[in-house]
Protein backbone atom coordinates (compact mmCIF):
# COMPACT_ATOMS: atom_id res chain seq x y z
CA UNK A 1 0.00 0.00 0.00
CA UNK A 2 1.19 3.67 -0.93
CA UNK A 3 1.15 5.62 2.36
CA UNK A 4 1.11 9.48 2.21
CA UNK A 5 3.59 11.35 4.56
CA UNK A 6 2.60 13.02 7.44
CA UNK A 7 2.08 17.08 7.27
CA UNK A 8 5.28 17.01 9.46
CA UNK A 9 7.17 15.02 6.88
CA UNK A 10 5.46 16.54 3.79
CA UNK A 11 6.74 19.66 4.89
CA UNK A 12 10.32 19.06 5.16
CA UNK A 13 10.23 16.87 2.06
CA UNK A 14 8.87 20.35 0.42
CA UNK A 15 11.20 22.76 1.93
CA UNK A 16 14.09 20.43 0.52
CA UNK A 17 12.39 20.90 -2.87
CA UNK A 18 12.13 24.79 -2.43
CA UNK A 19 16.51 24.83 -1.99
CA UNK A 20 16.27 24.43 1.80
CA UNK A 21 19.68 23.08 3.18
CA UNK A 22 20.31 23.60 6.45
CA UNK A 23 17.64 24.03 9.66
CA UNK A 24 18.29 25.41 12.91
CA UNK A 25 16.43 23.74 15.50
CA UNK A 26 15.61 22.25 18.75
CA UNK A 27 13.56 19.22 18.78
CA UNK A 28 10.71 19.14 21.79
CA UNK A 29 7.95 16.86 22.40
CA UNK A 30 5.60 19.39 20.43
CA UNK A 31 7.93 19.55 17.14
CA UNK A 32 8.80 15.86 17.05
CA UNK A 33 6.43 15.14 13.88
CA UNK A 34 8.27 17.68 11.98
CA UNK A 35 11.50 15.68 13.03
CA UNK A 36 9.86 12.74 11.76
CA UNK A 37 10.67 14.47 8.09
CA UNK A 38 14.91 14.31 8.37
CA UNK A 39 14.76 10.66 7.70
CA UNK A 40 16.04 10.50 4.43
CA UNK A 41 16.91 14.56 3.88
CA UNK A 42 19.76 15.97 2.59
CA UNK A 43 18.80 18.96 5.07
CA UNK A 44 21.33 19.21 7.71
CA UNK A 45 19.86 19.51 11.06
CA UNK A 46 21.96 22.16 13.64
CA UNK A 47 21.46 22.04 17.58
CA UNK A 48 21.46 25.53 18.64
CA UNK A 49 21.37 25.75 22.89
CA UNK A 50 18.25 27.75 22.79
CA UNK A 51 16.21 29.14 20.42
CA UNK A 52 17.23 32.53 20.25
CA UNK A 53 20.94 30.94 19.32
CA UNK A 54 18.66 29.49 16.19
CA UNK A 55 17.19 32.66 15.43
CA UNK A 56 20.52 34.78 15.48
CA UNK A 57 22.07 31.48 13.78
CA UNK A 58 19.35 31.95 10.95
CA UNK A 59 20.09 35.30 10.44
CA UNK A 60 23.56 35.02 10.12
CA UNK A 61 23.21 32.24 7.62
CA UNK A 62 21.08 33.96 5.69
CA UNK A 63 23.19 36.94 5.60
CA UNK A 64 26.26 35.21 3.98
CA UNK A 65 24.73 32.77 2.07
CA UNK A 66 21.40 34.85 0.25
CA UNK A 67 19.25 31.84 1.42
CA UNK A 68 16.82 31.97 3.73
CA UNK A 69 18.07 30.81 7.47
CA UNK A 70 14.70 28.25 8.64
CA UNK A 71 14.53 27.20 12.08
CA UNK A 72 12.13 24.64 13.62
CA UNK A 73 10.65 25.51 17.05
CA UNK A 74 8.32 23.66 19.57
CA UNK A 75 5.17 26.01 20.70
CA UNK A 76 4.77 28.90 23.21
CA UNK A 77 8.13 28.91 24.80
CA UNK A 78 10.35 28.32 21.70
CA UNK A 79 8.03 30.50 19.83
CA UNK A 80 8.82 33.94 22.47
CA UNK A 81 12.45 32.71 23.02
CA UNK A 82 12.80 33.29 18.85
CA UNK A 83 11.17 36.73 18.83
CA UNK A 84 14.21 38.53 19.49
CA UNK A 85 16.30 37.19 16.15
CA UNK A 86 12.41 37.91 14.36
CA UNK A 87 12.32 41.28 15.44
CA UNK A 88 16.13 41.47 14.50
CA UNK A 89 15.59 39.96 11.09
CA UNK A 90 12.33 42.09 10.36
CA UNK A 91 14.49 45.12 11.22
CA UNK A 92 17.16 44.49 9.10
CA UNK A 93 15.23 42.99 6.41
CA UNK A 94 17.08 39.07 6.44
CA UNK A 95 14.43 36.42 4.81
CA UNK A 96 13.73 33.97 8.03
CA UNK A 97 11.01 30.97 7.80
CA UNK A 98 10.55 29.63 11.53
CA UNK A 99 7.91 26.84 11.43
CA UNK A 100 6.92 25.89 14.76
CA UNK A 101 4.26 23.62 16.18
CA UNK A 102 1.09 24.69 17.72
CA UNK A 103 -1.49 23.05 20.34
CA UNK A 104 -4.44 20.79 18.83
CA UNK A 105 -6.75 22.73 16.63
CA UNK A 106 -9.55 21.97 19.48
CA UNK A 107 -8.28 23.69 22.14
CA UNK A 108 -6.78 26.73 20.03
CA UNK A 109 -7.83 30.36 21.76
CA UNK A 110 -9.83 28.68 24.65
CA UNK A 111 -7.12 28.84 27.44
CA UNK A 112 -7.51 25.42 28.39
CA UNK A 113 -3.95 25.68 29.91
CA UNK A 114 -2.45 23.58 27.48
CA UNK A 115 1.40 22.81 27.59
CA UNK A 116 3.35 25.54 26.05
CA UNK A 117 -0.22 27.33 25.57
CA UNK A 118 -0.23 31.12 24.27
CA UNK A 119 -4.02 31.56 23.23
CA UNK A 120 -3.06 33.41 19.92
CA UNK A 121 0.51 32.26 18.92
CA UNK A 122 0.71 34.11 15.84
CA UNK A 123 -0.60 37.11 17.35
CA UNK A 124 2.42 37.17 19.17
CA UNK A 125 4.92 36.85 16.27
CA UNK A 126 2.62 39.26 13.42
CA UNK A 127 4.46 41.99 14.75
CA UNK A 128 7.37 40.97 14.03
CA UNK A 129 6.74 39.11 10.36
CA UNK A 130 5.79 39.46 7.04
CA UNK A 131 2.59 37.12 7.87
CA UNK A 132 2.23 34.28 10.25
CA UNK A 133 -0.40 32.05 9.99
CA UNK A 134 -1.66 28.69 11.48
CA UNK A 135 -3.32 26.76 9.12
CA UNK A 136 -6.36 24.46 10.42
CA UNK A 137 -5.76 21.90 7.11
CA UNK A 138 -2.82 20.21 5.77
CA UNK A 139 -3.59 21.56 2.35
CA UNK A 140 -3.65 24.83 2.89
CA UNK A 141 0.43 24.55 4.33
CA UNK A 142 1.65 23.80 0.67
CA UNK A 143 0.27 27.60 -0.34
CA UNK A 144 1.45 29.15 3.05
CA UNK A 145 5.51 27.86 2.23
CA UNK A 146 4.73 29.44 -1.72
CA UNK A 147 3.99 32.58 -0.50
CA UNK A 148 6.64 32.86 2.16
CA UNK A 149 9.33 32.20 -0.48
CA UNK A 150 7.94 34.59 -2.87
CA UNK A 151 7.87 37.09 0.01
CA UNK A 152 11.67 35.82 -0.17
CA UNK A 153 12.53 36.73 -3.66
CA UNK A 154 9.91 39.02 -4.69
CA UNK A 155 9.64 41.62 -1.54
CA UNK A 156 11.27 43.31 1.23
CA UNK A 157 12.58 40.13 2.79
CA UNK A 158 11.21 39.68 5.90
CA UNK A 159 10.60 36.21 9.22
CA UNK A 160 7.76 34.27 7.95
CA UNK A 161 6.24 32.46 11.04
CA UNK A 162 4.08 29.34 10.27
CA UNK A 163 2.41 27.18 12.92
CA UNK A 164 1.34 23.63 12.75
CA UNK A 165 -1.01 22.26 15.46
CA UNK A 166 0.49 19.11 16.91
CA UNK A 167 -2.69 16.90 15.50
CA UNK A 168 -2.36 18.14 11.91
CA UNK A 169 1.66 17.38 12.17
CA UNK A 170 0.46 14.21 12.60
CA UNK A 171 -2.06 13.76 9.70
CA UNK A 172 -1.47 12.23 6.30
CA UNK A 173 -1.47 14.63 3.72
CA UNK A 174 -4.38 14.27 1.21
CA UNK A 175 -2.53 15.53 -2.12
CA UNK A 176 0.92 15.81 -3.85
CA UNK A 177 3.08 18.84 -2.42
CA UNK A 178 5.35 19.91 -4.88
CA UNK A 179 6.76 23.92 -5.24
CA UNK A 180 5.53 26.25 -7.49
CA UNK A 181 7.50 28.60 -9.47
CA UNK A 182 8.89 31.91 -7.52
CA UNK A 183 7.13 35.54 -8.37
CA UNK A 184 9.18 37.79 -10.58
CA UNK A 185 10.85 40.19 -9.17
CA UNK A 186 9.53 43.73 -9.94
CA UNK A 187 10.85 46.10 -12.35
CA UNK A 188 11.07 49.34 -12.31
CA UNK A 189 8.57 51.78 -14.56
CA UNK A 190 9.96 52.65 -17.65
CA UNK A 191 8.73 56.70 -17.09
CA UNK A 192 10.21 56.94 -13.46
CA UNK A 193 13.62 55.70 -14.97
CA UNK A 194 13.58 58.34 -17.99
CA UNK A 195 12.96 61.06 -14.69
CA UNK A 196 15.78 59.58 -12.77
CA UNK A 197 17.97 59.64 -15.84
CA UNK A 198 17.18 62.84 -16.59
CA UNK A 199 17.88 64.21 -13.24
CA UNK A 200 21.18 61.91 -12.94
CA UNK A 201 22.23 63.31 -16.09
CA UNK A 202 22.03 66.95 -15.77
CA UNK A 203 23.88 66.35 -11.80
CA UNK A 204 27.11 67.60 -11.27
CA UNK A 205 27.74 66.12 -8.06
CA UNK A 206 25.83 63.15 -7.65
CA UNK A 207 25.69 61.18 -4.57
CA UNK A 208 24.28 57.11 -4.42
CA UNK A 209 23.44 55.89 -0.99
CA UNK A 210 22.95 52.40 -0.58
CA UNK A 211 21.35 50.07 2.52
CA UNK A 212 21.13 46.93 2.69
CA UNK A 213 18.35 46.21 0.16
CA UNK A 214 20.97 47.42 -2.72
CA UNK A 215 23.39 44.23 -1.70
CA UNK A 216 21.61 41.83 -4.27
CA UNK A 217 23.17 44.71 -7.01
CA UNK A 218 26.36 45.48 -6.27
CA UNK A 219 27.53 45.08 -9.75
CA UNK A 220 25.07 46.81 -10.92
CA UNK A 221 25.31 49.39 -8.51
CA UNK A 222 29.30 49.60 -9.12
CA UNK A 223 28.66 50.31 -12.91
CA UNK A 224 26.19 53.14 -12.39
CA UNK A 225 28.48 54.73 -10.25
CA UNK A 226 31.61 54.39 -12.62
CA UNK A 227 29.39 55.71 -15.08
CA UNK A 228 27.94 59.09 -13.15
CA UNK A 229 31.44 59.25 -11.72
CA UNK A 230 29.53 59.25 -8.50
CA UNK A 231 30.95 58.39 -4.93
CA UNK A 232 29.05 55.96 -3.04
CA UNK A 233 28.20 56.10 0.65
CA UNK A 234 26.56 53.11 3.13
CA UNK A 235 24.44 53.25 5.59
CA UNK A 236 25.51 50.90 8.43
CA UNK A 237 23.49 47.94 6.39
CA UNK A 238 25.65 48.61 3.25
CA UNK A 239 28.57 49.37 5.14
CA UNK A 240 29.80 46.18 3.02
CA UNK A 241 27.71 46.74 -0.36
CA UNK A 242 30.85 47.31 -2.83
CA UNK A 243 34.49 46.48 -2.22
CA UNK A 244 36.26 48.55 0.31
CA UNK A 245 38.97 49.35 -2.43
CA UNK A 246 36.77 50.83 -4.89
CA UNK A 247 37.61 54.63 -5.33
CA UNK A 248 34.14 55.89 -5.51
CA UNK A 249 33.20 54.08 -2.20
CA UNK A 250 33.17 55.68 1.19
CA UNK A 251 31.81 52.41 3.45
CA UNK A 252 29.76 53.40 6.24
CA UNK A 253 30.42 57.10 6.68
CA UNK A 254 27.47 57.92 6.76
CA UNK A 255 27.44 57.30 10.79
CA UNK A 256 29.95 60.05 10.86
CA UNK A 257 29.97 63.55 11.49
CA UNK A 258 31.16 63.23 7.89
CA UNK A 259 28.14 61.74 6.75
CA UNK A 260 25.91 65.03 6.99
CA UNK A 261 28.80 67.24 4.81
CA UNK A 262 28.67 64.28 1.98
CA UNK A 263 24.88 64.44 1.31
CA UNK A 264 24.72 68.25 1.94
CA UNK A 265 27.57 68.74 -1.01
CA UNK A 266 25.54 66.04 -3.47
CA UNK A 267 22.93 68.26 -5.59
CA UNK A 268 21.01 64.61 -6.80
CA UNK A 269 21.29 61.58 -4.08
CA UNK A 270 20.30 57.85 -5.48
CA UNK A 271 19.18 56.00 -2.71
CA UNK A 272 18.68 52.73 -2.81
CA UNK A 273 17.43 50.03 -0.55
CA UNK A 274 17.45 51.87 2.21
CA UNK A 275 15.09 53.42 5.28
CA UNK A 276 16.57 56.64 5.71
CA UNK A 277 15.82 56.35 8.94
CA UNK A 278 17.78 57.84 11.76
CA UNK A 279 19.22 54.41 12.53
CA UNK A 280 21.53 54.87 9.08
CA UNK A 281 23.23 57.80 9.98
CA UNK A 282 24.95 60.02 12.75
CA UNK A 283 21.86 62.24 13.12
CA UNK A 284 18.18 61.39 13.91
CA UNK A 285 17.33 62.78 10.38
CA UNK A 286 19.23 63.24 7.33
CA UNK A 287 18.80 66.39 5.50
CA UNK A 288 18.52 65.03 1.63
CA UNK A 289 18.32 67.74 -1.36
CA UNK A 290 14.92 68.05 -2.80
CA UNK A 291 16.25 66.21 -6.09
CA UNK A 292 15.88 62.78 -3.74
CA UNK A 293 15.50 59.39 -6.19
CA UNK A 294 15.01 56.24 -4.30
CA UNK A 295 14.76 52.73 -5.39
CA UNK A 296 13.01 50.47 -3.28
CA UNK A 297 11.07 47.11 -3.38
CA UNK A 298 9.09 48.56 -1.09
CA UNK A 299 6.53 51.38 -2.12
CA UNK A 300 5.22 51.79 2.03
CA UNK A 301 9.34 53.35 2.90
CA UNK A 302 8.37 56.24 0.08
CA UNK A 303 7.82 59.85 1.35
CA UNK A 304 7.78 58.31 4.96
CA UNK A 305 10.09 60.57 6.37
CA UNK A 306 11.68 62.96 3.03
CA UNK A 307 9.99 64.52 0.30
CA UNK A 308 11.07 62.18 -2.75
CA UNK A 309 11.67 63.65 -6.71
CA UNK A 310 11.12 60.06 -8.08
CA UNK A 311 10.16 56.94 -6.43
CA UNK A 312 11.06 53.51 -8.38
CA UNK A 313 9.59 50.57 -6.35
CA UNK A 314 11.69 47.83 -7.91
CA UNK A 315 14.00 45.60 -7.39
CA UNK A 316 17.32 47.38 -6.69
CA UNK A 317 19.70 45.15 -9.65
CA UNK A 318 16.47 45.51 -12.01
CA UNK A 319 16.16 49.67 -11.70
CA UNK A 320 20.19 50.19 -11.27
CA UNK A 321 20.25 48.35 -14.95
CA UNK A 322 17.38 50.24 -16.75
CA UNK A 323 18.85 54.05 -15.30
CA UNK A 324 22.30 52.17 -16.85
CA UNK A 325 20.30 51.95 -20.18
CA UNK A 326 18.77 55.07 -20.09
CA UNK A 327 21.94 57.26 -19.17
CA UNK A 328 23.75 55.75 -22.51
CA UNK A 329 27.31 56.95 -21.91
CA UNK A 330 28.00 60.11 -20.02
CA UNK A 331 29.94 62.89 -21.99
CA UNK A 332 31.19 65.43 -19.51
CA UNK A 333 33.80 64.37 -17.04
CA UNK A 334 33.14 64.96 -13.32
CA UNK A 335 35.32 64.90 -10.02
CA UNK A 336 33.79 61.48 -8.29
CA UNK A 337 36.88 59.81 -7.38
CA UNK A 338 38.45 63.06 -6.26
CA UNK A 339 35.87 63.83 -4.43
CA UNK A 340 35.43 60.18 -2.81
CA UNK A 341 39.26 60.48 -2.00
CA UNK A 342 39.20 64.15 -0.71
CA UNK A 343 36.00 63.01 1.88
CA UNK A 344 38.08 59.50 2.81
CA UNK A 345 41.26 61.84 3.88
CA UNK A 346 39.72 64.39 6.07
CA UNK A 347 39.26 64.40 10.26
CA UNK A 348 36.01 62.96 10.83
CA UNK A 349 34.48 61.50 14.33
CA UNK A 350 32.54 58.36 14.61
CA UNK A 351 29.85 57.44 16.92
CA UNK A 352 31.96 57.78 20.19
CA UNK A 353 34.96 60.36 19.70
CA UNK A 354 36.15 60.55 22.94
CA UNK A 355 37.16 56.85 23.52
CA UNK A 356 37.51 56.30 19.75
CA UNK A 357 41.24 56.16 19.84
CA UNK A 358 41.91 53.26 21.86
CA UNK A 359 38.79 51.68 19.62
CA UNK A 360 40.80 52.17 16.06
CA UNK A 361 43.69 50.73 17.72
CA UNK A 362 42.12 47.44 18.03
CA UNK A 363 40.14 47.99 14.60
CA UNK A 364 43.64 48.46 12.98
CA UNK A 365 45.04 45.01 14.28
CA UNK A 366 41.83 43.59 13.02
CA UNK A 367 42.28 44.63 9.78
CA UNK A 368 45.80 43.46 9.68
CA UNK A 369 44.58 39.83 10.21
CA UNK A 370 41.54 39.12 8.21
CA UNK A 371 42.18 37.36 4.93
CA UNK A 372 40.93 39.19 1.85
CA UNK A 373 37.34 37.60 2.52
CA UNK A 374 37.09 37.71 5.83
CA UNK A 375 33.41 38.40 7.77
CA UNK A 376 33.40 40.45 10.98
CA UNK A 377 29.95 39.93 12.97
CA UNK A 378 29.16 42.44 15.52
CA UNK A 379 27.16 43.17 18.82
CA UNK A 380 26.18 46.01 20.13
CA UNK A 381 29.42 47.13 21.50
CA UNK A 382 31.36 50.17 21.50
CA UNK A 383 34.16 49.01 19.59
CA UNK A 384 31.97 48.05 16.83
CA UNK A 385 30.03 51.46 17.28
CA UNK A 386 33.45 53.18 15.79
CA UNK A 387 33.89 50.03 13.45
CA UNK A 388 30.50 50.83 11.27
CA UNK A 389 32.61 54.72 9.99
CA UNK A 390 36.24 53.20 10.50
CA UNK A 391 37.02 49.86 10.24
CA UNK A 392 38.20 48.89 6.51
CA UNK A 393 36.69 45.45 5.37
CA UNK A 394 38.89 43.45 3.30
CA UNK A 395 38.04 43.64 -0.46
CA UNK A 396 35.87 40.80 -0.64
CA UNK A 397 34.70 41.54 3.20
CA UNK A 398 31.83 40.92 4.87
CA UNK A 399 29.98 43.25 7.79
CA UNK A 400 26.54 41.56 9.89
CA UNK A 401 25.44 43.71 12.49
CA UNK A 402 21.78 44.23 14.29
CA UNK A 403 21.02 47.55 13.40
CA UNK A 404 17.82 48.36 13.31
CA UNK A 405 16.53 46.45 16.26
CA UNK A 406 20.01 46.57 18.12
CA UNK A 407 19.70 43.64 20.30
CA UNK A 408 22.76 42.32 22.29
CA UNK A 409 23.88 38.54 22.23
CA UNK A 410 23.73 38.99 18.26
CA UNK A 411 27.47 38.25 17.28
CA UNK A 412 28.23 35.06 18.62
CA UNK A 413 25.67 32.90 17.06
CA UNK A 414 25.04 35.13 14.17
CA UNK A 415 28.71 34.44 13.56
CA UNK A 416 28.11 30.63 13.66
CA UNK A 417 25.58 30.57 11.21
CA UNK A 418 27.95 32.52 8.62
CA UNK A 419 30.34 29.95 9.77
CA UNK A 420 28.25 27.32 8.70
CA UNK A 421 26.93 29.15 5.48
CA UNK A 422 30.72 29.91 4.40
CA UNK A 423 32.85 27.21 5.94
CA UNK A 424 35.96 28.62 3.74
CA UNK A 425 35.66 32.09 5.08
CA UNK A 426 37.01 33.59 8.03
CA UNK A 427 34.43 34.87 10.75
CA UNK A 428 35.27 37.26 13.28
CA UNK A 429 32.63 37.44 15.96
CA UNK A 430 33.02 40.99 18.15
CA UNK A 431 31.65 41.50 21.48
CA UNK A 432 31.76 43.02 24.36
CA UNK A 433 31.89 41.29 27.71
CA UNK A 434 28.41 41.83 28.73
CA UNK A 435 27.25 40.89 25.50
CA UNK A 436 29.08 38.19 24.93
CA UNK A 437 27.07 36.36 27.82
CA UNK A 438 23.91 36.52 26.78
CA UNK A 439 24.07 33.77 24.23
CA UNK A 440 27.50 31.99 25.45
CA UNK A 441 25.99 28.42 25.72
CA UNK A 442 26.15 28.66 21.60
CA UNK A 443 29.97 28.09 21.91
CA UNK A 444 29.09 24.83 22.31
CA UNK A 445 27.81 24.75 18.59
CA UNK A 446 31.05 25.57 17.34
CA UNK A 447 32.94 23.22 19.67
CA UNK A 448 31.09 20.58 18.33
CA UNK A 449 30.89 21.32 15.10
CA UNK A 450 34.78 21.48 15.14
CA UNK A 451 34.20 25.09 13.43
CA UNK A 452 37.42 27.42 13.21
CA UNK A 453 35.27 30.47 14.62
CA UNK A 454 37.37 33.25 16.31
CA UNK A 455 35.58 35.38 19.22
CA UNK A 456 37.08 38.66 19.93
CA UNK A 457 35.66 39.81 23.18
CA UNK A 458 36.33 43.28 24.09
CA UNK A 459 36.14 43.48 28.06
CA UNK A 460 35.80 46.53 29.79
CA UNK A 461 33.81 45.44 32.74
CA UNK A 462 31.20 47.26 31.93
CA UNK A 463 28.14 47.48 30.22
CA UNK A 464 29.93 50.26 28.67
CA UNK A 465 27.87 52.23 26.26
CA UNK A 466 25.24 53.02 29.22
CA UNK A 467 27.44 53.64 31.89
CA UNK A 468 28.88 56.48 29.34
CA UNK A 469 25.26 57.60 29.44
CA UNK A 470 24.76 57.82 32.60
CA UNK A 471 27.62 60.15 33.70
CA UNK A 472 26.79 62.04 30.71
CA UNK A 473 23.24 62.49 32.01
CA UNK A 474 24.36 63.36 35.55
CA UNK A 475 22.44 60.18 36.89
CA UNK A 476 23.94 57.72 39.70
CA UNK A 477 25.71 54.76 37.63
CA UNK A 478 23.35 51.47 39.06
CA UNK A 479 24.03 48.06 37.02
CA UNK A 480 26.58 48.79 34.56
CA UNK A 481 29.45 47.30 36.20
CA UNK A 482 28.68 43.48 36.19
CA UNK A 483 31.89 41.28 37.20
CA UNK A 484 32.65 39.37 33.73
CA UNK A 485 33.53 35.41 34.04
CA UNK A 486 37.17 34.16 34.08
CA UNK A 487 36.87 34.27 30.17
CA UNK A 488 39.60 31.71 29.92
CA UNK A 489 37.51 29.11 32.31
CA UNK A 490 35.27 29.61 29.59
CA UNK A 491 36.80 28.76 26.67
CA UNK A 492 38.04 26.09 28.43
CA UNK A 493 34.86 24.29 29.90
CA UNK A 494 33.26 24.66 26.22
CA UNK A 495 36.26 23.49 24.77
CA UNK A 496 37.27 26.31 22.56
CA UNK A 497 41.02 27.62 22.61
CA UNK A 498 41.91 31.51 24.23
CA UNK A 499 44.28 34.03 23.78
CA UNK A 500 44.70 37.66 25.79
CA UNK A 501 47.15 39.61 24.12
CA UNK A 502 49.95 41.13 26.37
CA UNK A 503 50.03 44.46 24.17
CA UNK A 504 47.89 46.07 21.41
CA UNK A 505 50.52 45.29 18.82
CA UNK A 506 49.70 41.78 19.52
CA UNK A 507 46.51 41.27 19.22
CA UNK A 508 46.97 40.84 15.16
CA UNK A 509 49.39 37.66 15.47
CA UNK A 510 47.03 36.20 17.91
CA UNK A 511 43.87 36.45 15.46
CA UNK A 512 45.99 35.44 13.04
CA UNK A 513 47.01 32.66 15.07
CA UNK A 514 43.02 31.56 15.66
CA UNK A 515 42.36 32.07 11.89
CA UNK A 516 44.64 29.53 11.22
CA UNK A 517 43.41 27.23 13.90
CA UNK A 518 40.95 23.89 13.81
CA UNK A 519 38.62 24.64 16.28
CA UNK A 520 37.31 27.79 17.72
CA UNK A 521 38.85 30.45 20.02
CA UNK A 522 38.55 33.21 21.95
CA UNK A 523 40.48 36.17 22.15
CA UNK A 524 40.52 38.25 25.00
CA UNK A 525 40.94 42.31 24.70
CA UNK A 526 41.26 43.71 27.84
CA UNK A 527 40.44 47.61 27.71
CA UNK A 528 43.67 48.97 29.40
CA UNK A 529 46.26 46.73 27.47
CA UNK A 530 49.38 48.65 26.94
CA UNK A 531 49.64 49.74 23.21
CA UNK A 532 46.12 51.25 23.65
CA UNK A 533 45.78 54.99 23.60
CA UNK A 534 44.33 57.28 26.86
Amino acid sequence: MNFRPTCGEAVVRLLEEYGVDTVFGIPGVHNLELYRGFAGSGIRHILPRHEQGAGFMADGYARVTGKPGVCFLITGAGVTNCATPMGQAFSDSVPMLVVSSENPRDTLGKGYGCLHEITDQAAVTRPLCAFSETPRDPEAVPALIERTFNVFEAARPRPVHISLPLDMLAERVRGEWKPRPLAVKPGPDPEEIEEAATLLAEAQRPLILVGGGARGAAIEIMRLAERLDSPVVGTVAGKDVLPSNHPLFLGGLMLSTLGEQIVADADVVLAIGTELSGNDSYNDRISLPEKLIRIDIDASEFDQRHRTAVAIRSDAGLAAEALLNALGPMADERDGAERADGYRKSEFNGYLPEIEARHIAVLKQIEAALPDDGIVVGDMTQVIYTAIAKLTLPPRGRFLYPSGYGTLGYALPAATGAKIGAPDRAVLAVAGDSGFLYTAPEMAVAAELGLNLVALVWNNRALGQIRDDMVNRGIQTVGVTPEPPDFEALAKAFRWSYARPSAAENIGAALKEAFAAKGPTLVEVRDGIPGLPD
